[in-house]
């Protein structure tokens, strides 16, 4: 479990280049594939002559958080238990999950659903990384989850850390629109939670 929960966190993100400390069974080219960068380009980065980098290691990896392989970002994660308030040690909430994918990014979102909801700009037309909202209440925003293409959506549920189709028809009814994370953005880390005790969304 301690090995789903596991995040390799970057120390910082700046135009372009998140700072990376390289952790046990990291290489290059899945640094690569999961930034959607190349290994040239890291070594380039970081005046490499090889391939071997050690753990401990600090890396620039180029490129953009909008560029990232969000697939496999949240990989690591999936079949993580709910945990009401949970943010990454011993499971996720929903909004936990998406706060902490995206910490992994260097970037700083508001800590409960309905505040990312309302700081973020709205997302038209939807691409990976942009997060979808419900109302499974029916009055305010209680859940989110995080668009990864084709149709589909990770989040934190009461079955865990899964990913769905969110044209399924309980998703359908509850759907409240989509909201992008701009580049640098930098939030506030609120410590309110997002739903009632015992009483998860699906």
């Amino acid at each position: 479990m301690r090995r789903l929960l596991a995040l390799a966190l970057p120390l910082a993100f700046w135009a372009g280049a998140w700072s990376y400390r390289v952790q046990p069974g990291d290489t290059l080219y899945a640094l690569a594939r999961r930034y959607r960068t190349t290994v040239a380009a890291i070594q380039r980065a970081n005046g490499l002559a090889g391939d071997r980098i050690r753990v401990g290691q600090v890396l620039d990896i180029p490129g953009r958080p909008q560029d990232a392989d969000f697939r496999a970002l949240v990989r690591p994660f999936l079949g993580a238990p709910y945990r009401y308030g949970g943010t990454g040690e011993g499971g996720f909430d929903c909004s936990g999950l998406v706060v902490r994918v995206y910490a992994g990014l260097g970037v700083l979102l508001p800590r409960t659903a309905a505040g990312q909801f309302a700081a973020l700009p709205p997302a038209s037309r939807l691409r990976p990384g942009d997060l979808v909202f419900f109302s499974f209440g029916g009055h305010r925003i209680d859940h989110v989850g995080i668009y990864l293409g084709g149709g589909r959506f990770v989040h934190a549920s009461i079955r865990g850390v899964v990913v769905e189709d969110l044209d399924l028809p309980w998703y359908r009814r509850a759907y409240r629109g989509a909201r992008r994370v701009p580049l640098g953005y930098d939030g506030r880390n609120e410590r309110a939670q997002d739903h009632t005790p015992g009483a998860p969304p699906r």
